[in-house]
């Protein structure tokens, strides 16, 4: 069954309100596609945006696989999330996370 990878990197200032990300989505070894997000965790409105850039962003790395694979949003959100969640105090540190698709 393929798999859908999200590589998460925190990036900037550790120390700032403002935390800044570099995903990474692929499936199944596929050319990444790569996001640069940026939110202040007190601003839920700016989390949302940073997410549902994430699902968009995943949607095109299945697509260009040219996977039929149509997990909804939710899952796609959560995915990234806790991909993000999981370097948020790893100081610059890359950790890849799967979902199967």
């Amino acid at each position: 069954m393929p798999e859908l990878a999200c590589t998460a990197r925190r990036m900037g200032d550790y120390e700032s309100r403002t935390e800044e990300y570099e995903l990474a989505f692929s499936v199944d070894g596929s050319e990444p596609r790569t996001l640069e997000i940026k939110y202040q965790a007190a601003r839920a409105y700016e989390i949302n945006e940073a997410l549902d850039a994430c699902v968009e962003t995943a949607r095109e790395a299945i697509s260009e696989a040219g996977l039929d694979a149509r997990p909804t949003d939710e899952a796609l959100s959560q995915f990234a999330w806790k991909a993000i969640q999981s370097v948020k105090y790893e100081e610059g540190a890359a950790k890849t996370s799967s979902l199967e698709l």
